[in-house]
């Protein structure tokens, strides 16, 4: 940054703008000048930078040659949105007084726009919400908000766990935040920065003036929302939430202002409320995005989300997020959508409606934070005319989910109809401060003087017609410009015929410009009258909005209630589309699919049909299914539609199976190395057992598990070790026994079947090899695979034939030697012959080739299988 400090600068507009610079100094200055924001000293550098415009050099007289960048005014959004998502903050500082006073004009900073409170409307996805965040850390204990500006939601909980740095990590993902705001002694922790970067796209910002609002919690809290507990929020006054809560509504009020009425309400969630999802579950499920594209487009949502409102949208992201564990609320859901089903002309006619309206939550926000203009209030007035008409069509529906849709459909909504109806017109121009939007006989005085307006200009039409009969000129026009006011036109060729009466205002190349006393007169009258009306309306604007406002809690509850009614009839639509059974919600704990599919690959399968499987899972005979099989056979995405099987079905949907028995689960773990990464400094295997050790930490009886290749990130031995080891646990732990599908190579693992009777079963992936060509029939058979056919796999793949000779070669030499791998369980059964196959194994070991270490663990292996068949 340029040393300003040690410089005298002396003009009065550079003196002003230093004054503000240096109130904000993290901020880019966005300083009005006219018709431009301009930027000065290294602002201008960073602006030309980013934004690809020309970087100047004026010269400020005695301040010297000044760098400076300028941006059109009407043209800041676009500009804004640029440098927000390149990480800086922007304030706009704004004139204040009238540009034509005496003096230097007023100007100071209106807002301040960051990348969590950006409201620009080209800026945002209207699909998702844009999350600010904050958080606070005390012993074990975290206490995490989330807010979105944009449509006035804010989240509080309060975590006690033995990992914050994870739920740490699993909330900023759930919540996906483009900012986060931190005290300085969270921000100044290089621990707490690195673990916040890990999350992508997230910038992160230090509210200096956090340490006032977390000692003050309560009172800066109670105050803006207006209550002396927050028992009515459902929290308790201790919560540790409340801290970081403070600081986020702090930081909110200092960037906009104070403007930030349309946040009436904090909501608790908690994981005892939902279904529990952390990242590594929400990645390798792909709820939002694939895992190797990152793309929408593969995800879940995007096979779920053909919502009709952009409110419906970011709602459905919530429900999948956080599906429901209350089994009233999921019956509730699940009755309404196959009720809904059956009522397909009243579905097709509230889906109509729908689609006709805007997004609520974000017009409202805009009015509120004094960026919203005409044209939002009359999209409101349309959207809140088209609530109505979806309360009347439901009013007669017997059914308790939509009979408290349509009671939160706000009747106020009938006075902000009519008051935006009797205040504004119906084609309204874009900018409030502009005039011309107020209708007639709301404001006696702006009606007195759009009536001199009206005569003025009538008496100016009649004059050009007059003149030009006086002077004989056929070409003598009466025109307007807002530098020259109103004048009389004559060209050159005709400017001898010009009376003696006509003042010349100015000469140009082919005509002369003239007035008169009587037209400067009434442009006198009807410039002042503009001038008035505009100020008189642009109050009406600003009144018409104090009155809306009023009613954000009745407008809110219309939106939300809206939202709910788009999700259900989505739900309704997908069941429909693609033949989906209606879930039976169980409490036997049991988890039975019969002809269960994939609801996202199945869409994507080209010229051939989805093979459906089913899945029984309880906490007895099946509490472990041990499931193998080659690569591209399927396993993978067999232990998945389980999950999300169980997921849609928590949220309230129905499911792809023919026949579904759902057990309410309380937490569902996904771990797989499909989405190993290594930019968070950790191994691809020590990702692997910190997921693991989650797992094993937080599982409950209630709990599903998808474990895929568990162990495969180090030696054979090894992995076979912690992946056995893994599964006895789950089996065994007399805490939690949870339901789990273990997707491996290690054939070692099927002699969990036998070991744990009454826990666990052996699945596998039929394959059909004829002929030396392996053909994968997706089908999920009992009993486990008799191998891997890894090198079949390699075949298909298009691996060179030269290198798959040699791999069969080297398979043929390990298998005679029994050389790097374990021992694979005797089949003897007789008596006689149950120690044939461990001698024949101990024959073909060639000794001279086996390392120590090996050694002992083959012998291990060894006395293991003895006592097993002792």
């Amino acid at each position: 940054m340029d040393d300003l400090s040690t410089q005298n600068f002396t003009t009065p507009m550079i003196k002003q703008y230093l004054d503000i610079k240096k109130r904000y100094e993290d901020c880019i200055i966005f300083f009005r000048l006219g018709d431009f924001y301009e930027m000065f000293f290294d602002d201008a550098k960073v602006g030309s930078r980013v934004l690809n415009i020309t970087l100047t050099s004026r010269d400020r007289g005695s301040d010297g040659k000044i760098p400076m960048a300028g941006i059109p005014y009407h043209a800041v959004d676009n500009y804004l949105a640029k440098l927000v998502k390149s990480g800086y903050k922007v304030a706009i500082c704004e004139q204040l007084s009238d540009p034509k006073g005496p003096g230097l004009v007023k100007r100071d900073v209106v807002r301040i726009v960051t990348p969590g409170t950006i409201l620009n409307e080209k800026s945002l996805d209207q699909n998702e919400n844009n999350f600010i965040v904050s958080f606070y850390i005390q012993n074990r204990m975290l206490g995490f908000v989330g807010a979105d500006l944009s449509t006035g939601a804010f989240y509080l909980a309060q975590f006690e766990n033995s990992n914050i740095e994870q739920t740490l990590i699993d909330e900023l993902y759930k919540f996906n935040p483009s900012e986060c705001v931190l005290p300085p002694n969270l921000y100044n922790k290089p621990n707490i920065l690195k673990i916040i970067k890990s999350h992508k796209s997230i910038n992160i910002f230090c509210f200096q003036d956090a340490e006032d609002y977390i000692n003050n919690a309560s009172n800066y809290l109670n105050s803006h929302f207006k209550v002396q507990t927050f028992k009515g929020f459902g929290i308790s006054d201790d919560n540790l939430a409340l801290k970081p809560a403070s600081v986020l509504l702090g930081y909110l009020k200092y960037t906009q202002k104070n403007k930030v009425s349309h946040i009436k309400e904090i909501k608790l969630y908690n994981d005892d409320d939902h279904l529990v999802l952390n990242q590594a579950t929400i990645v390798n499920l792909e709820l939002f995005s694939t895992i190797r594209e990152t793309n929408r487009q593969g995800s879940l949502i995007n096979h779920l989300d053909i919502t009709s409102t952009a409110m419906g949208a970011r709602m459905l992201k919530s429900w999948i997020l956080k599906p429901l564990i209350k089994k009233e609320e999921i019956l509730e859901r699940h009755n309404i959508v196959e009720k809904m089903i059956k009522e397909r002309n009243l579905r097709k006619d509230l889906i109509y409606t729908l689609k006709e309206i805007n997004d609520i939550e974000r017009l409202l926000s805009r009015l509120a934070t004094g960026l919203g203009n005409p044209k939002d209030l009359i999209g409101l007035k349309q959207s809140l005319i088209k609530s109505q008409i979806i309360k009347e069509k439901t009013k007669g529906i017997k059914d308790p989910f939509i009979k408290k849709i349509n009671q939160q459909i706000s009747t106020e909504s009938k006075k902000i109809i009519e008051e935006i109806e009797k205040t504004i017109i119906e084609d309204p121009p874009f900018d409030p401060k502009q005039g011309g939007l107020a209708n007639k006989n709301i404001n006696a005085k702006l009606d007195e003087l759009r009536e001199k307006i009206k005569s003025s200009k009538d008496w100016i039409a009649k004059l050009e017609k007059t003149e030009r009969e006086r002077t004989g000129i056929g070409s003598l026009k009466i025109k307007f410009n807002k530098v020259f006011g109103y004048y009389i036109e004559i060209s050159k060729a005709n400017l001898p015929l010009a009376p003696n009466d006509y003042f010349r205002k100015q000469t140009l190349v082919n005509a002369e410009r003239f007035i008169t006393p009587e037209l400067k007169k009434h442009e006198e009258i009807i410039l002042r009258a503009e001038e008035k009306t505009k100020e008189i309306e642009y109050k009406i604007f600003l009144n018409l909005i104090d009155f809306i406002l009023l009613y954000t809690v009745n407008i809110q509850k219309t939106s939300e209630s809206l939202a709910k009614l788009d999700c259900i009839l989505d739900l309704v639509q997908i069941a429909e589309t693609n033949n989906y059974c209606k879930p039976e919600i169980a409490d036997s704990g049991q988890i039975y699919i019969k002809e269960g599919r994939h609801p996202v690959v199945e869409k994507t399968l080209e010229g051939r049909d989805f093979v459906s499987n089913d899945t029984l899972l309880d906490s007895k005979e099946n509490q472990l299914l041990v499931i193998t099989g080659p690569n591209m056979a399927g396993k993978s995405v067999y232990i998945r539609q389980t999950a999300l099987i169980v997921l849609m079905a928590q949220i309230g949907s129905f499911v792809p199976a023919k026949e579904a028995k759902i057990s309410i689960v309380d937490k569902i773990f996904v771990r797989s190395g499909a989405n190993d990464v290594i930019s968070s400094g950790l191994s691809t295997f020590m990702v692997e057992m910190v997921e693991a050790a989650n797992i094993l930490n937080n599982a409950t009886s209630n709990s599903l598990i998808v474990m895929d290749e568990v162990g495969r990130g180090t030696s054979t031995y090894d992995g076979i070790s912690i992946a056995k080891s893994i599964a006895e646990y789950l089996i065994t732990n007399q805490k939690a026994s949870p339901k789990t599908l273990f997707a491996t190579h290690y054939h070692e693992l099927q002699t969990l079947e036998k070991e744990f009777p009454k826990k666990a079963k052996n699945l596998s992936m039929a394959v059909d090899k004829n002929l030396d060509k392996l053909i994968f029939l997706y089908k999920v058979i009992p009993g486990g695979a008799e191998a891997s056919y890894g090198i079949e796999v390699a075949k298909l793949a298009g691996i060179p034939k030269e290198v798959i000779i040699r791999a069969n070669e080297i398979l043929k030499e390990m298998e005679n030697t029994n050389f790097n791998t374990p021992l694979k369980p005797s089949k003897g059964k007789s008596e006689k012959g149950k120690y044939e196959t461990l001698i024949r194994e101990i024959k073909n070991l060639n000794i001279n080739n086996i390392k120590p270490l090996e050694a002992l663990n083959i012998l291990a292996e060894i006395q293991r299988e003895i006592k097993d068949k002792d």
